[in-house]
C-alpha cells in the first residue's frame, strides 16, 4: 500500500479490511498481488493517472470520469486507487460497494489483456464504408469494453451475495443529473455526439443490469435504469433498455462479450439511427 498526501490511518485500515473480506468471500487465491494507492485528494489521483498514461503512451478517453476508486493493470499487476476526499460526499454503503466493485475487477480483469481490445469486424466495416470515423470507432470500443467489464463485475459480486451495497452503488450512478440533461441537449444535435452519448448511457446501465433479476430489488433497479434515461424520447429510451437483453448471451470471455455488445450496437443503434454520413 502506498499513500499520497495526508491519508488517515483509520481510513487506510478500513479500506484494507473491506478489500480483504471481499477477496476472502469470492476467492482468497484469485489474485496474488494487488497494488493499493490511497490519495488524499481526487485531483491528485487524476493528475497521477494522467501522467502515467502520458508516460505509457496510453490514449486518455474523453469519456473517463473521476470516481471514488479506479482500477487498472497497465503495469501487468492489478492496481486499485482510492481518493479519500470523495468518501466525504458518498454514502457509506456506496463507497463500500465501490471498493467491492474494484476488488472484483482485479479478480476478473487483473491482466493487461483486459485493457487492450482489437477492433471488432463490425466496427471495421463501418469505418471502411465511411459510416463512422476511426476515432468514433475507438470511442465506441472503449465505452463498450468498460460497460462489459462492469457488467461482469456486478454479476460476480451478485453471485457471491453482494446485493445491498451493489444496489446502492448502482442507484447512485444511475441518478440523472442536470448536467446529463444539458449534455444530451447538446449531443443530440450532432450525429457523432448523439451516438456516443447513447452508448455512454448504456455503459452506466450495464453496471446495474445483473441486479435486475433479483427477486426483491430487481424491479427497483429496472426502474432506476429506466429513470436514468427518462429525458430521452420514450421510444428511444425503451429501445436502449431492450438492448440490455444481449447479456443473456454473455459467457465468461470478456473479449467475446465485447464483440457481442459491439455487434448489438451496430445492428440496433448505429444502423437504426441512420448514420450514413461520415461521423
Amino acid at each position: 500500500m502506498t499513500s499520497f498526501g495526508d491519508v488517515e490511518n483509520g481510513f487506510a485500515g478500513k479500506v484494507l479490511g473491506i478489500m480483504g473480506d471481499c477477496y476472502n468471500r469470492i476467492n482468497p487465491n484469485a489474485v496474488e498481488i494487488v497494488d493499493l494507492y490511497l490519495f488524499d485528494k481526487s485531483s491528485a489521483m487524476n493528475a497521477f493517472l494522467s501522467e502515467e498514461k502520458r508516460s505509457l503512451r496510453i490514449q486518455t478517453s474523453a469519456f473517463e470520469s473521476s470516481f471514488f476508486a479506479v482500477h487498472d493493470a497497465w503495469h501487468g499487476t492489478p492496481r486499485i486507487m482510492v481518493a479519500y476526499d470523495k468518501t466525504l460526499v458518498l454514502p457509506e454503503l456506496v463507497s463500500v460497494g465501490a471498493l467491492h466493485h474494484e476488488v472484483a475487477h482485479t479478480i476478473l480483469h487483473g491482466s493487461l489483456e483486459n485493457y487492450v481490445f482489437s477492433t471488432p469486424t463490425s466496427l471495421l466495416e463501418l469505418e471502411r464504408d465511411g459510416i463512422i470515423s476511426r476515432q468514433i470507432g475507438r470511442d465506441l470500443l472503449y465505452l463498450v469494453s468498460v460497460a462489459v467489464k462492469d457488467y461482469e463485475v456486478t454479476r460476480l459480486l451478485y453471485e457471491n451475495g453482494y446485493v445491498e451495497d451493489q444496489i446502492a452503488y448502482s442507484k447512485y450512478f444511475l441518478e440523472p443529473s442536470e448536467e446529463d440533461r444539458e449534455a444530451w441537449n447538446i449531443a443530440k444535435e450532432n450525429r457523432a455526439g448523439r451516438l456516443l452519448f447513447l452508448v455512454s448511457l448504456l455503459k452506466t446501465a450495464w453496471c446495474a443490469a445483473p441486479l435486475m433479476k433479483d427477486r426483491i430489488y430487481g424491479r427497483q433497479i429496472a426502474e432506476s435504469v429506466a429513470l436514468s434515461m427518462n429525458y430521452l424520447p420514450k421510444e428511444l429510451s425503451a429501445h436502449l433498455f431492450r438492448m440490455l437483453e444481449v447479456a443473456s448471451e454473455f459467457g465468461g470471455n470478456t473479449q467475446e462479450n465485447v464483440g457481442l455488445f459491439v455487434k448489438k450496437i451496430v445492428d440496433n443503434l448505429v444502423i437504426r439511427e441512420s448514420y450514413h454520413n461520415n461521423i
